[in-house]
């Protein structure tokens, strides 16, 4: 009985996973529909309220502190990483509660983010932004962040386990 309740759970959740891992992926592309100037205006809502802190460690990235400009670009680079993350968490997940455990089955969750960041930046073309190869790695970066992330929570959840049943 407490195998049937182990084996729904795992269902749940990973159709939990398969909607997030959809609406994540709308948001990402989402974003990459958006124009230019929307996409500007949406980075300057968030500069605007980064700005502040940079103001309190004038000097951190230069003399004179971020321009506005660096802190936009960085907003948005990061913005990349964060998404990518949780796209790569996501796919680590969907892969250790169906029990794939191989390296290639690691590989290909890297590749698979990878293939997103591709369709992310030929939307932007098509969206008037122009693509740039640098946001692929970018987003292979967030994607292997994820990724490692959910490989931690994994180590950090068997060995739990572990304890508690050498414990009992």
């Amino acid at each position: 009985m407490d195998q049937l309740k182990t084996i729904d759970k795992k269902v749940k959740f990973l159709r939990f996973l398969y909607v997030t891992i959809t609406l994540s992926l709308i948001l990402v592309w989402g974003q990459s529909c958006i124009g230019k100037e929307q996409s500007a205006v949406s980075s300057d809502i968030v500069v605007e309220m980064i700005k502040p802190i940079d103001e309190l460690e004038p000097g951190y990235r230069s003399s004179e502190g971020w321009t506005y400009v660096e802190l936009s670009t960085y907003v948005r680079k990061m913005a990349h990483v964060i998404e990518y993350a949780l796209v790569g968490f996501q796919l680590m997940c969907i892969l250790l509660l169906k029990g794939k455990n191989r390296v290639t089955d690691y590989i290909n969750c890297v590749f698979a983010g990878m293939f997103i960041g591709l369709i992310d930046e030929t939307i932007q073309i098509f969206s008037g932004r122009g693509s740039e190869i640098g946001d692929i790695w970018i987003d292979l970066a967030g994607v292997s962040l994820g990724i490692g992330t959910a490989f931690l929570g994994r180590i950090i959840v068997a060995r739990r386990a572990s304890r508690k049943s050498t414990a009992h």
